[in-house]
Formats: structure tokens, sequence, C-alpha cells
């Protein structure tokens, strides 16, 4: 076969050609069943940075000396590009039904991930599989199709903490058709002002008064049904959208203070969120500035919060930030504190001005002994930081009465109340803050 038909790096054949044989086997499929299993190595680019290119491309080779070793029932294999893998396996009617194939799969990964742990010195290296099945029912699909059910099963896998093996269903295209109606539909949702500003009350410990709120997005369609934030928020920082999303909560939130100031009513500060895609863009500083500029709003007035995890994952970029807003004067605030791998270093290294902890801490139920040790700890050490804080998730009268005693200056949950309309909101301000 002439060598341009194979991968220099690997020798398998090029995807191109395997295409042309897998369409082939699912042509004469008959009562057997063709298996595609779509593969890649998590935190490969690890390697690439830590070890460099050379020990990249010999991990590389190394792993498809280890899949090739199943040769007897492999038809065809090819590298899609990168650390993306693909192999055909012809299944006979009486082997292992789909499940256990896919059982059979997930052991040898995780064999495999354990023998190259220790030969590549990486205990990040994890391999992320898709498995999708022609039989003689579904033999109508074309080789490319087959090939991307698996490799959405593969995304499926990689977004899981325990399993790094996936059989692909239909309901995963649901998913993805529900996914393309969301973001696509996102541009006239704007537009049409079908995202409605929520308010969660933040409340003074010492007095139980309404001290703030954090503003929360809400997306009500014409018909006035909901889609909610858990539904649509990880699609659209996937697709970037979230940047426009907040921009509208932004100016949403700017509009409300300024309109309340312009009329002589009583204000609380308003926090807003910001998305981990804002650090890989950064123009969020500008775009505050113009609304500085139009709405005349104290800076006091509002304050922006970034979760922990994104404190962790770009420590300089969230730094950069912080500073930027700070020279501006708004206050900014570490959400979701100890939901995740907290780093209390970073308390130091970065100039927060408020700590939220997670509602992680407070369990439904009455509060156990080592949660109570945790929260006066942390509420004593940003005290001591001299940074403010606040606990959310608050549902019971007795973990309000806990953060109390313990010094927390500021909670928010259902306890107080649940995120409620503008317009309810405003009558609470009004009630001056009376919850």
């Amino acid at each position: 076969m002439k060598t341009d038909m194979k991968d220099v790096l690997t020798g398998l054949d090029r995807y191109e050609v395997f295409l042309e044989k897998l369409e082939e086997e699912i042509r004469n499929v008959g009562d057997d069943r063709i298996v595609i299993v779509y593969t890649d190595i998590k935190h490969f680019k690890y390697i690439n940075d830590t070890y460099g290119y050379k020990v990249g491309d010999a991990l590389l080779r190394d792993f498809v000396n280890e899949f090739m070793k199943a040769e007897g029932i492999i038809i065809c294999a090819a590298r899609v590009y990168s650390d993306n893998f693909v192999t055909a396996n012809r299944i006979a009617a009486d082997g292992p039904s789909n499940e256990e194939f896919r059982d059979i799969i997930h052991r040898l990964n995780q064999e495999r991930e354990t023998k190259f742990r220790e030969k590549y010195l990486s205990s990040r290296l994890q391999f992320s599989t898709g498995i999708s099945v022609i039989d003689k029912n579904s033999r109508r699909l074309d080789a490319e199709t087959a090939v991307s059910n698996a490799n959405l099963a593969r995304k499926v896998a990689k977004e899981m903490e325990n399993d790094c093996c996936v059989l692909f269903d239909q309901s995963m295209m649901e998913g993805i058709k529900r996914e393309v109606e969301i973001t696509s539909s996102i541009p006239r949702a704007l537009s049409q002002r079908e995202f409605k500003v929520y308010f969660q009350p933040k409340i003074d410990t010492e007095t139980l008064l309404l001290i703030g709120a954090e503003a929360l997005i809400r997306w009500q369609k014409p018909d006035g049904s909901f889609i909610y934030p858990d539904e649509f928020i990880p699609l659209i920082e996937r697709s970037g959208q979230i940047v426009d999303v907040d921009y509208y909560v932004y100016r949403e939130v700017f509009a409300f203070l300024a309109a309340r100031l312009k009329e002589d009513k009583w204000v609380v500060p308003i926090s807003v969120n910001v998305s981990r895609v804002h650090l890989s863009r950064m123009h969020i500083l500008e775009y505050v500035k113009v609304l500085l500029e139009e709405f005349q709003v104290p800076c006091s007035l509002v304050e922006f919060e970034l979760t922990e995890s994104i404190y962790l994952e770009n420590t300089e970029r969230a730094l950069e930030l912080i500073k930027g807003l700070h020279k501006l004067g708004f206050k900014v605030s570490m959400d979701d504190f100890g939901s995740g791998y907290s780093s209390l270093n970073l308390l130091s290294k970065l100039p927060i001005d408020i700590i939220k902890l997670d509602r992680v801490f407070l369990k439904e139920g009455e509060m156990q002994e080592n949660d109570r040790i945790i929260i006066s700890c942390v509420v004593d050490m940003a005290r001591r930081l001299k940074i403010t804080s606040l606990c959310e998730g608050v549902e019971t009268l007795e973990q309000s009465n806990y953060l109390k005693e313990v010094g927390c200056q500021m909670q928010q949950g259902f306890y107080f109340s649940r995120p409620i309309p503008q317009e309810v909101f405003e009558k609470l301000l009004d009630e001056n803050g009376e919850i």
C-alpha cells in the first residue's frame, strides 16, 4: 500500500482510508456487529508541554501498540488527528453484548492508564472512549455518521469523572438537537428581552436586614415557560455566548440602579457573575467602563463574582481582572469557595474583597461537627485577612444562628428568600429591606 495512505507517526491508516474500509465492512455486516471505538488521551497536552513532543510522540506509538494487540477483532484503525484514535471491530453474533464489550474496553482503559502513568510519570493521564455499534438493523448508517456517534459518546465520557467509556445511544442526539436549539435561540432571546434578571437578597447577619443582592438570569419564553440556568448556562459557556448574556445582565443591573437613584429611592449593592470565558477575551473592563459612563452609577453599588474554579484555572488572568476592576472602584468576590479543590494560598495571592462559602458546607439536616469547624476556621481566616465573609445556601434557622455565632458577616439562601423578580425585589427595597 502507498505510504501516503498511512499515518507517518503511527503507521495506522489515514482517516480517509479508514472510512473507505469501514464503508465496505458496513455493506457486508451480515449477522455480525461492527463496533466503532473512538478514544483520546485526556491531558495529552500536559505530556507535550511538560516532557516535549518527542515523548508525546513516543506515547502515541505506545498507545497504538497497546490497542492493536486486539488484532483478532480489529478490522481497521486510524489516527483521526493529534491524540484521537478510532478502530472498527468485528464482533460475532454470539460474541459479547454491547454492554459487555463496553465493560471490556473500560477495564482495558484502566489497565492501560495505570501502565502509562507509571511509564510517563503523569498521574493525570486518562483515556476517554466512546463506542457506537452497527448491526443488521442499523447498517443504513454511513461510516462518517457511525464514527461521529462514537465521537459524541467520547465527548460525554470526557466530561465524566468516574467513567472513561460510554456507549452511544440516541438520547445523546436528542441532547445535541436541544443544544443547537438553545444556542441558536440566544440572539433572538436577547433582542426580544426574554432574559429576566432576578435578585437573591443578601442579609446582614447581625440585623437580619437586606444589605445586598445577587443578580441571576432567568429565561422566560414567549409562552410563559422557563428554561432554567442549569440547562442553558453550560451550553452558552461552551459556545462563548455567555459573554453576551453576561453583558445583558450587567446593563440591566446598571439601568436598574440608575433608575432608582434618579428617583432618590433606596438601593443596595448588587453582585453580578463573571464567566471564565471573560478571562480569555478580557473585553469586560472596556464594557464596564462604557456602562459607568452611560449610567453614572457609583462603583460601590456593583460587585463582580468569580467562582473559585476560575481563580484556580487561570490565576494570572484572574489577578489581572481583579486589579482592573479595583482600579475602576469595584469590589470583587470569590464565589463557591470550597466547592472544589480549594487553594488557600489563593487568598494570599489575590486581593479579593469578599469570600462566599459554598453551600456544600451547609448540608441538609443538622449541621455536622466537621462542617461547623471548617466554617468557623474559614470565617476567622477571612476576618484576619480583612475579607468580608458570606455564606450561601442558608436554609434553616439553626444554620443562620450558627453563622452569627462564628461571626460570618452576611448570609444568603432560601431561608431568607429565593431569587425574586425585579418588581418583587423593588417592593422589598421600598419596605426598607425587612425580610
